[in-house]
């Protein structure tokens, strides 16, 4: 499969989210399967530097000095015949495409045009086409006979996320579009909030320091590995009674990790705790008990470690339930009622459990808020196992 992406006289090669536009489409060109690129620029343009291409890119690349008209690209087709082999992709190089939109039109027979709208109207503006190499005599008629693919009839669920979510095909043309470009790009990486912290508290912050970090050469994995420090520095706080910096440094470590994957996610890396995310989340919070309940434990008896270990075992019995019941149904627990999704926002995880602690704290309570913390964690695998045992049946 090929692609023809142009750019047309007097635009810019815009960046957005550490990269330029043509290198972000270039790298879901190949995710799509595309094995070549012919990137048209208007004579005495030059390419500029694809610094965020991985040696791994295998996606041939090939550059022309071709003018293309903006109010006309399709004219440029018949001056291509010779280099047009293939059902291929025709589409801006400054243009913001979600993945989920190629993805549609591809499932078309070409010829075939993504168009913004209801896809009626015969002046209807494009963005893509997918077209076969024989279609190029046409020019710029083809548009009129060619199927349409409308960007509202692109499925609205966002298996990323886990949620719908409207597709997006921006043209990226002057600042108020860029504007409008990183505010796609930070909505789409945003997962759907594990709990009423990660959605109301955190997501501000995480998102001004994206996009501070995006201009710079840190690489989440740096990221990831500051937050993991700070895991373990909050730990090591929580038992030598430094309460109050070992709260602050929790939260530091929260946010560093949901910036780590929205970084991730926005220039295109895998992310370094995407795969390993339920298991961090895991072993934070029980670190954090584990240690406060050793810094109690002198004070309160052996029934301070034994709080601390409960809390382990039933964050545990938590996940297990989450586990199998993924396994058994193919979705997660979360994702089955709305009532689930809801309680899924105060149930009991890491953020809830690092807020019943600072509460505590605040309050001068440290001991009563570690119960709290084990009460809410046995409430949540109890209902978890309820509403896990009632769908099962149910289904």
């Amino acid at each position: 499969m090929q692609a023809v992406l142009f750019k047309c006289p007097g635009q810019e090669w815009y960046w957005l989210g550490g990269m330029t536009l043509l290198e972000r489409n270039l790298w879901l060109l190949e995710a799509t399967g595309v094995d070549s690129a012919l990137i048209l620029h208007p004579p005495g343009d030059t390419l500029p530097p694809l610094t965020s291409l991985r040696r791994k890119f295998r996606l041939e690349l090939y550059g022309a000095a071709v003018e293309v008209a903006a109010t006309d690209p399709l004219a440029v087709l018949p001056a291509l015949r010779l280099e047009l082999r293939q059902p291929f992709l025709f589409l801006e190089v400054n243009l913001l495409l979600d993945p989920r939109a190629l993805e549609t039109l591809l499932w078309q027979t070409p010829p075939c045009f993504l168009v913004m709208g209801n896809g009626a109207e015969p002046t209807l503006a494009w963005r893509v086409g997918w077209l076969k190499a024989e279609n190029w005599p046409l020019g710029n008629k083809l548009l009129q006979r060619a199927g349409r693919v409308s960007l509202t009839s692109v499925p609205q669920y966002h298996p990323g996320l886990r949620e719908e979510v409207p597709p997006y095909c921006e043209k990226i043309s002057n600042e108020k579009d860029l504007a409008r470009g990183w505010q796609l790009l930070i909505d789409r990486t945003a997962k759907r909030p594990a709990d009423v912290i990660e959605k109301l508290v955190t997501p501000p912050v995480e998102n001004w320091l994206v996009r501070k970090l995006c201009a710079t050469r840190i690489p989440p994995q740096l990221v990831t590995s500051l937050s993991f420090a700070m895991v373990l520095a909050g730990a090591l706080l929580f038992y030598q009674g430094g309460f109050s910096l070992a709260v602050f440094l929790a939260w530091v470590s929260i946010v560093l990790e949901g910036v780590a994957g929205k970084l991730a996610r926005i220039k295109l890396l895998a992310s370094p705790v995407s795969s390993l995310e339920h298991l961090v989340g895991f072993f934070s919070v029980n670190a954090w008990c584990l240690t406060l309940a050793g810094n109690l434990a002198p004070a309160h008896g052996p029934i301070a470690w034994d709080v601390g270990l409960a809390i382990m075992a039933c964050d545990m019995c938590d996940k297990v339930i989450d586990t199998l019941f993924t396994q058994l149904k193919g979705k997660t627990l979360d994702d089955m009622s709305p009532f689930d999704q809801r309680f899924h926002l105060i149930s009991n995880d890491r953020n809830v459990s690092l807020l019943i602690l600072s509460i505590g704290f605040l309050l001068g309570f440290p001991f009563f808020a570690l119960q709290t913390v084990l009460g809410w964690a046995a409430v949540t695998a109890l209902i978890h196992l309820g509403r896990a045992s009632y769908h099962l049946r149910r289904h």
